[in-house]
């Protein structure tokens, strides 16, 4: 669809959608992101009289895939909830999944004046590199802190005996990576899964929280006076805020190198007032989580989880990464997964 394709179809949706917003027209419509999960474009909506006519910074988020129609409502409403709980996002304004005219559901929300936090919390000096990397554990912290009632609704299988049962969530992510990786006959999971399945009586949860599942400072964005909002949700769930922790501690050790998993361990520690048990675990699970996701895409396609098409080029280009990754998998568990050694040689 060219983009005036596009902005014809956007401004018949909202003129249709938003009957509070007359005479609405859509200017300047940009595409600023193309990922793993998702289109986003930047648009301007102008509306109302001609005497006082209004403007607005809004977002476009498409969704490909066969899971869209999940992810856009698993963000939707996690923003939702999250803004009702004032905890910084920027706030949806619609979801359609049904009657799309781009085909594929989509999430409208505003736009938030900012820039990606990465290049400023790695390439910065000291004292305001330390300064950033306290604002990004105190969001991390905070929404490890959050009432967590809210935000169980809708989970998958097994969740819902939370609090009777402190391995909820540990048991429901062994059964649905099992499962995935089963249905794509990736036989090196079994070794990682029977390793973490006999550990499993180590990581009851003490306390569950909403978790983002892709907490890193390329989703923090930075605005001129300090302050920080946290964008793409569409993995948010509640869940055991360790598994979120060692993903970002994987994540951002194995691309800006291991000193900064101390570091990020360091502040967030220090600002949730103790240290989290059995990490070890939970990293594991984070570097299988990793590189299993990567072992189905480029086996049966990145659509076949919900991605696009194109993540497969980008996945490739980060071999280098997803090698440290391996490398501090075996560190945590001694294991030997020859069939990720095969792919990650290539």
């Amino acid at each position: 669809m060219t983009n005036a394709a596009m902005r014809a179809a956007l401004q018949g949706y909202i003129g249709r959608a938003f009957p509070d917003r007359p005479d609405a027209v859509v200017h300047d419509l940009v595409s600023i992101s193309v990922g793993w999960e998702s289109d986003v474009y930047a648009f301007d909506l102008e509306w109302g009289p001609a005497a006082a006519r209004r403007r607005q910074a809004l977002v476009l988020r498409i969704y490909p895939g066969a899971d869209a129609c999940t992810k856009s409502g698993r963000e939707f409403h996690g923003m939702q909830r999250l803004h009702a709980a004032g905890y910084p996002v920027p706030r949806v304004l619609a979801l359609e999944r049904d009657a799309s005219p781009f085909g594929k559901p989509f999430v409208i929300m505003e736009r938030v004046a900012g820039e990606s936090l990465w290049p400023h919390l790695f390439r910065s000096a000291e004292p305001r590199q330390s300064r950033l990397l306290d604002l990004f554990c105190a969001l991390f912290v905070r929404l490890h802190r959050l009432d967590w009632r809210p935000f169980a609704v809708a989970e998958p299988p097994g969740h819902a005996s939370y609090p009777d049962n402190p391995y909820a969530f540990v048991d429901g992510w062994l059964a649905l990576v099992r499962a995935t990786t089963a249905r794509f006959s990736l036989a090196d999971a079994d070794v990682l899964l029977d390793w973490l399945a006999a550990r499993r009586d180590r990581v009851p949860c003490r306390r569950p929280a909403p978790v983002h599942w892709d907490f890193h400072p390329a989703n923090v964005l930075l605005a001129a006076d300090g302050s920080a909002t946290v964008i793409d949700w569409t993995q948010i769930e509640l869940s055991d805020p360790r598994f979120d922790l060692a993903w970002t501690l994987v994540l951002v050790g194995a691309a800006e190198g291991w000193s900064w998993r101390e570091r990020i361990l360091a502040g967030y520690t220090r600002l949730a007032g103790a240290a989290p048990e059995e990490l070890d675990w939970f990293e594991a699970a984070a570097c299988g989580k990793r590189l299993f996701s990567v072992a189905v895409s480029l086996t049966a396609g990145p659509e076949a989880l919900g991605m696009r098409p194109e993540a497969v080029a980008m996945m490739r280009r980060q071999f280098p990464v997803l090698r440290n990754v391996y490398q501090l998998l075996t560190r945590r568990t001694s294991l030997r997964l020859p069939g990720i050694e095969r792919l990650l040689a290539e």
